[in-house]
């Protein structure tokens, strides 16, 4: 499972793109691959998130998207975006599969290595150089 949600939608010949991070991770809009807005959560009890962007045009035109995470059944959060007046659900945009760990990676290919780093160093005592004499 992501940890992670994206939203995507082509609205008026633009790519709207929303990322809804974890509480750590900000939530962002991208208009045609730029990050227009962003915001991170204040905490894990922030449940509604606002953020106000514009769609590129002559004049600009705005737009607020609103990421519920508590309309969520607990899949994750919902995505509206409100412009002109009509509101439109985002939908989920398919998860990247995840790329694998390189910590596991790096200890299944050589363990004695990650062993050795990992491991707190033995100095030798100052009167063991004299018994090997």
């Amino acid at each position: 499972m992501t940890r992670d949600h994206r939203f995507h939608l082509d609205r008026e010949g633009h790519s709207v793109t929303v990322r809804a991070g974890t509480a750590r991770e900000p939530t962002e809009v991208l208009v045609d691959g730029k990050v227009v807005a962003a915001r991170p959560r204040r905490g894990h009890r922030e449940r509604v998130i606002e953020l106000a962007a514009e769609l590129p045009g002559d004049p600009p035109r705005p737009v607020t998207v609103r990421v519920d995470w508590r309309t969520g059944a607990g899949s994750g959060p919902v995505c509206v975006m409100e412009a002109e007046g009509t509101c439109t659900v985002i939908p989920r945009a398919s998860p990247n599969p995840s790329a694998p760990r390189p910590a596991a990676r790096t200890l299944a290919r050589h363990p004695l290595r990650w062993l050795r780093r990992h491991l707190p160093r033995r100095h030798p005592r100052h009167g063991a150089a004299r018994h090997l004499r």
